[in-house]
């Protein structure tokens, strides 16, 4: 081992420039794969198909022994560092592979984090439109915004399905049904009983309409996070995301098309866990929705986008998901708003600008680019304004809160998410 110190945020870029020196492998050898272990160490995986051919082993032990010389403590052993692995289980590992090199794929192997690392595909046979609420900070009003939207849309004649995917912090429901309208089971409910074949027992006992919403043109279905009685929530939630015969995103998808089979939504609204938890990125990647982005104009709330805007830049990820993502102005305040409004402006357009917009001045083509200018109007960066208003601080609970009151803090807000609406091809809501 070399003793050179190599930091973590380094040796991708030490592999690339070491692949690029070294002579190509063997053309049998079509995809050969450099996995990143839990421990930050770098190993060759290959198809076992490989292991006894005599032709492959001297390039796999130059790159195996250039590997351990460049990377430091982040490298193996020579004779530790090839794995052969059964071929069914690397073709498993594709959809988080990132190309390198010329038949050389990189793989992050994470506890946490790596439903960040794929964008899943828009499904252009789902009739609902699905909005994601997320945030990288708690406390920036989403489940508020979760409940005034659903009281927008159904006051305009829209059926809404609302679903509380905040588990860790559940309380949407509280905040939309009396305690007398509360469903039987909750999110939590459904995913520890579908661990045992059980899911259909409980999913028609899962949603529930508010009381303030009979008299509207339109529908509300919430679906909480847990039941009436929360019974054993944290035994149950510490099995929630647990995988089975298929990743816990997958289940999720399967009860969301459930839930939308069973009551035909317009508009499905999903409260995320705030974060940069995978529970988060299931919600704003895995499931084909609009992603409405809560911020402040703190240093904190960008640098922790700049982490996630950039990892889908480097990932090759920014075409697939810049296109379903606003951003919000949460809690803009009372004094001063427009030069506050102006600032989270720029520093949004500064974010989307350097990590997911096209760089028209270098390619020199505008035609196709996405690309937007500071004053664009309904750009990703243009925000959604949510007002900071004394009667939504108090923490009233949305069947208490004057119509007045929601239109002063929500009134651009809403106006801005109509547009978006019609953007998306779900009609007027105005």
């Amino acid at each position: 081992m070399s003793d050179k110190f190599v930091a973590f945020d380094d040796i991708v870029a030490h592999v690339k420039h070491l692949l690029k020196t070294l002579e190509s492998f063997p053309d049998k050898i079509d995809r050969l794969y450099l996995v990143r272990d839990l421990f930050g160490k770098v190993r060759v995986s290959l198809s076992d198909a490989f292991e006894e051919d005599e032709s492959c082993r001297e390039p796999l032990q130059r790159l195996a022994s250039s590997l351990h010389e460049v990377l430091g403590a982040h490298g193996y052993p020579v004779e530790d560092a090839v794995l052969f692995v059964d071929a069914s289980l690397l073709k498993n590992l594709d959809d988080a592979a990132q190309k390198i090199h010329p038949g050389v794929y990189w793989i992050d192997r994470l506890v946490t984090g790596s439903d960040w690392w794929t964008v899943g595909d828009v499904c252009l046979k789902r009739k609902a439109a699905r909005y994601t609420l997320f945030s990288v900070k708690g406390g920036v009003g989403r489940s508020t915004t979760t409940a005034i939207l659903a009281w927008h849309l159904a006051r305009n004649g829209k059926r809404v399905l609302v679903v509380d995917l905040d588990l860790e912090s559940p309380g949407l429901s509280s905040a939309m049904l009396d305690s007398d309208r509360q469903p039987e089971f909750g999110v939590t409910d459904w995913f520890v009983e579908d661990l045992v074949g059980q899911s259909d027992r409980v999913i028609e006992q899962m949603m529930a309409a508010p009381q303030w919403a009979q008299d509207f043109d339109g529908d509300v279905r919430v679906v909480p996070a847990h039941g009436r009685e929360p019974g054993e929530y944290l035994a149950k939630l510490g099995r929630v995301y647990m995988d089975t015969a298929a990743p816990w995103t997958i289940r999720l998808g399967r009860l969301l098309k459930r839930l939308e089979a069973d009551f035909e939504p317009q508009v499905v609204l999903l409260e995320s866990r705030s974060g940069l938890h995978d529970i988060a990125a299931a919600t704003v990647t895995d499931l084909d929705a609009q992603v409405l982005l809560f911020a402040t104009d703190s240093a904190s709330n960008w640098t922790d986008y700049e982490i996630l805007f950039q990892h889908w830049r480097r990932r090759d990820l920014a075409r697939q998901i810049r296109e379903r993502l606003s951003i919000v102005s949460a809690l803009t305040p009372e004094l001063d708003t427009e030069r506050y409004l102006q600032g989270f402006r720029e520093r949004a357009w500064d974010l989307f600008r350097d990590c997911l917009y096209d760089d028209v001045a270098s390619s020199g083509d505008s035609n196709d680019s996405f690309s937007f200018d500071l004053q664009d109007e309904g750009a990703p960066h243009d925000p959604l304004t949510i007002h900071w208003t004394r009667g939504l601080a108090a923490g009233t609970s949305l069947r208490d809160l004057e119509r007045t009151t929601v239109e002063q803090a929500y009134k651009r807000f809403l106006e801005r998410f109509n547009v978006l609406m019609e953007i998306n091809d779900y009609g007027e809501t105005s």
